[in-house]
């Protein structure tokens, strides 16, 4: 992989790291109550609206008349089990146990699409990458809150987490030839598709239309921070490997607990210090892999 490729995608990932830790701060803050059918349908359609705006924008519709017959049914895929049922299940689940309980379990996400990442895409681990990955790991889960019961609600998180990993190797086999914008573009057009038909067969069209002005400058919010998280979440896995910008989007807890202790008038726990400490120095591991050849080569022109 090209240097310079890389080195642009490990930015997209810190930088989409650094919005979802955003995005982990205002949900914790803001306590609207909307039903999660409801929350999904309204928030995935602003967000799909945001990419078609772009298209529109940067007239970047040529790219869709590009798109072969072969590649639609992936793109259909990412649609259907990134940016449509997945989102359902999530809040639902999240509706049912608690924010705590499924953040833990969606911090998951980096081992199913290393796994995955290791099984389909063939890519490799050295030693350095594994102490970095075991450091993430227990920064993660080390000091989860104990007792973690799996009923309907963790089943429905693990659900849509599972499905999201899924996603991201199906994402990156067909960014080799499709740009980010085209993906993002089916993957929020067709979910919100999806959920727009699911809102309607269960009778809860109405509600979107009720919602008050709290709910919707919440969705709205929510929507452009979700927006900005897809468009440099497919950057990233564009051009860097699957299992690496998964692991540095984790560096997402450390935003949102200095987030929290800055703005938030949180007092930050001790298990969230010790678990930010792992999972840095977890990621200090996996730059130090990346960023040694290049700064060797750096000083030995230096010398020269």
């Amino acid at each position: 992989m090209n240097k310079n490729t890389l080195l642009k995608g490990i930015f997209f990932a810190f930088v989409t790291s650094v919005i979802s830790g955003v995005a982990i701060f205002y949900s914790k803050i803001s306590l609207i109550k909307i039903d999660p059918l409801v929350l999904a349908t309204a928030r995935n359609t602003y967000v799909a609206i945001f990419f078609l705006l772009g298209f529109l924008l940067f007239n970047k519709f040529k790219e869709l008349k590009k798109i072969k017959r072969s590649q639609l049914m992936p793109l259909m895929l990412i649609g259907i089990i990134g940016g449509g049922i997945p989102f359902f299940l999530f809040f639902t689940g999240l509706s049912m146990i608690g924010a705590q309980a499924g953040n833990i379990i969606h911090k998951s996400l980096f081992i199913w699409v290393a796994i995955l990442s290791v099984i389909i895409l063939k890519e490799k681990f050295n030693w350095i990458y594994l102490a970095g990955f075991l450091l993430i790991f227990l920064g993660n889960f080390l000091f989860a809150k104990a007792g973690l019961h799996f009923g309907l609600g963790e089943g429905l998180v693990l659900t849509a987490t599972l499905l999201w990993s899924l996603e991201n190797i199906i994402a990156k086999k067909i960014l080799r030839n499709i740009s980010s914008e085209v993906v993002g573009l089916f993957r929020m057009g067709i979910g919100a598709l999806m959920l727009i038909s699911l809102s309607a067969l269960t009778g809860k069209s109405s509600l979107i239309l009720k919602l008050n002005a709290n709910q919707l400058t919440y969705i709205v919010i929510g929507g452009t921070i979700l927006s900005f998280y897809v468009y440099f979440w497919y950057k990233s896995l564009k051009s860097a490997p699957a299992s690496l910008v998964t692991m540095i989007l984790t560096f997402s807890v450390v935003v949102g607990n200095i987030l929290n202790g800055a703005f938030a008038g949180i007092k930050i726990a001790e298990k969230d210090v010790l678990s930010s400490i792992l999972i840095t120095t977890g990621l200090m591991f996996v730059y130090l892999k990346i960023f040694a050849p290049f700064a060797h080569q750096f000083f030995k022109k230096d010398d020269n």
